[in-house]
């Protein structure tokens, strides 16, 4: 990373990562910070957003039962299966492995 900025000021061009990433990188931390202290899902805010006006605003989840939302799936070493699921009640993240 340190590597290309200095490079790219070297050769007057454009980096592979703006200050704009940054704060994109920057908000979406904000948003994990104020998550980990209310326990739920936080969206992240964006002052100056510079995407897609036509993007959908809500993530679509799959059901993984009546009660949950399937966020992630993942196979354990020992050739569990992890499941990271989302109440759809509650929003808490459980986690089951079978």
């Amino acid at each position: 990373m340190f590597d290309d900025m200095l490079n790219s000021i070297d050769e007057s061009k454009q980096p592979m990562e703006s200050f704009y990433d940054g704060y994109v990188v920057n908000a979406i931390m904000d948003a994990a910070y104020r998550s980990a202290d209310s326990k739920k899902w936080e969206p992240v805010i964006l002052e100056d957003w510079r995407g897609s006006d036509d993007a959908e605003t809500e993530v679509q989840m799959a059901n993984y039962d009546e009660d949950h939302f399937l966020i992630k799936q993942e196979k354990m070493p020992d050739g569990k299966t992890k499941y990271i699921l989302k109440q759809k009640s509650s929003g808490k993240i459980v986690q089951k492995v079978m």
